[in-house]
């Protein structure tokens, strides 16, 4: 997948807050550091400002392959309206 680093500067908060939710979620992240996460968004977006593609790549495929893939399957439907 080619995952374009700028949609997440795109998104308003309540679409970038529901995306990093799913995203958490299909990780198997702690929900309460997820919540701190979401708290922040302006620091979330600072921090992912910066990321190339090829780093997004190699952040997502640390989850693994079935999470890896679940994640790409929420992050095509985001940048590409089908969700």
């Amino acid at each position: 997948m080619n995952f374009d680093p700028a949609l997440l500067q795109r998104l308003n908060d309540r679409q970038l807050a529901d995306l990093v939710s799913q995203i958490a979620s299909a990780a198997g992240a702690d929900r309460s550091r997820t919540q701190e996460l979401l708290g922040n968004l302006d620091a979330l977006r600072n921090g992912m400002q910066g990321l190339t593609a090829e780093q997004a790549k190699q952040l997502l495929d640390r989850a693994g392959e079935d999470k890896s893939r679940e994640i790409y399957d929420i992050l095509r439907r985001q940048q590409y309206g089908k969700g």
